[in-house]
């Protein structure tokens, strides 16, 4: 299948632009809180290379989804919010939920991160459905 590249990165980068927003003002706190990440923690030279693999695992996430919205002939806003919350439900949540609890890690945090993750999901869902 042909790929949008302009679409998929588009919706690869809103993941930032979701992030800024529900690590920054509103959650970015209370994530700080439970992770132990202080504000000089993310100024760290290690950075950088994490908001670069971030994005290109942002950018697999948006060409499978893309390929998804294709094969599933999500079209609308709602077709594609849908099916990117269906995605987190079945294979996001599960799994961090799962993760979590052999890992011993706060399910505060699961809940910050899985929220994020949803919004995500969705966001990158209706760009990907509406965008041909």
């Amino acid at each position: 299948m042909e790929i949008n590249y302009l679409a998929v990165v588009v919706a690869a980068l809103s993941g930032f632009a979701v992030g800024a927003v529900w690590y920054g003002p509103l959650l970015g706190k209370q994530w700080m809180a439970v992770t132990g990440i202080k504000a000089a923690d993310i100024a760290d030279s290690n950075f950088p290379r994490i908001y670069g693999v971030t994005l290109l695992m942002s950018v697999v996430a948006a060409v499978v989804l893309e390929q998804l919205v294709k094969r599933f002939d999500a079209n609308t806003v709602r077709e594609g919010a849908t099916l990117g919350a269906l995605l987190w439900l079945g294979f996001i949540v599960t799994v961090r939920v799962t993760e979590a609890m052999f890992n011993r890690t706060s399910m505060r945090l699961v809940l910050i991160d899985s929220g994020y993750r949803l919004i995500w999901a969705v966001v990158m869902g209706i760009i990907l459905a509406v965008w041909h």
